[in-house]
């Protein structure tokens, strides 16, 4: 796999530790990986996306396959970041908990004054600015993984049963994704559990979930 590697992208207000359980999965089974860090606390979607090249600069031309393993937020960026530099090499993507079709709870945070001006990545999580077609407009050869427990306080006043706490499941599979499956985790756990690091890297490896 020396002319593969797998770019980690990691959510809203996190950095690329959170993404570290499964670089440490992937790596175990060969995997060559990078994890970003992106400023998606006060960044819009413009920062990430530039903040994104910078970090891919070095790598252009430097590998065969170039796949993507998102997390929320993370998978958007992705997305744009895949359409704007169109690269010619993309392989596999998997994006988990990723809310295409928008976030409820974004949608109230930003009814907050002045919120979505100090936290800029919250205007993109509207449902107004869904995401629910571009997979199949841009080819991607996509794998969506969807959380369903939902035991937040806030998922549990705001959002229905078929959700992460987060992000619902109709949100995260909204589009024309290659595959979709979902599993029984929380929208902040569900990057760290070893059956979701096992779909991934099935989905890598082979371009469909294991069933």
């Amino acid at each position: 796999m020396n002319d593969e590697i797998t770019i980690l992208v990691h959510g809203f207000n996190r950095g690329r530790r959170d993404m570290a359980y499964l670089e440490a999965g992937l790596h175990r089974e060969g995997w060559h990986t990078r994890a970003l860090n992106l400023p998606t606390l006060f960044g819009d979607m413009n920062d990430c996306v530039a903040a994104m090249s910078a970090q891919l600069d070095d790598i252009t031309g430097s590998y065969r396959r170039v796949h993507y393993v998102a997390h929320s937020l993370g998978g958007l960026i992705t997305l744009n970041f895949i359409r704007e530099t169109q690269p010619q090499n993309t392989g596999h993507c998997v994006f988990i908990a990723t809310p295409h079709g928008g976030s409820h709870l974004a949608q109230i945070a930003s009814r907050i004054p002045g919120y979505t001006r100090v936290f800029k990545p919250i205007a993109e999580l509207q449902p107004t600015c869904a995401y629910d077609n571009c997979h199949a407009e841009s080819g991607l050869s996509l794998g969506v993984i969807a959380g369903c427990r939902n035991s937040g306080l806030l998922g549990k006043l705001f959002l229905s049963d078929q959700s992460d706490g987060r992000v619902e499941v109709a949100s995260a599979c909204a589009g024309a994704a290659r595959e979709t499956i979902v599993l029984p985790f929380g929208h902040q756990e569900i990057h760290h559990r070893p059956e979701t690091c096992a779909q991934v890297l099935a989905f890598l490896a082979q371009g469909r979930f294991s069933r």
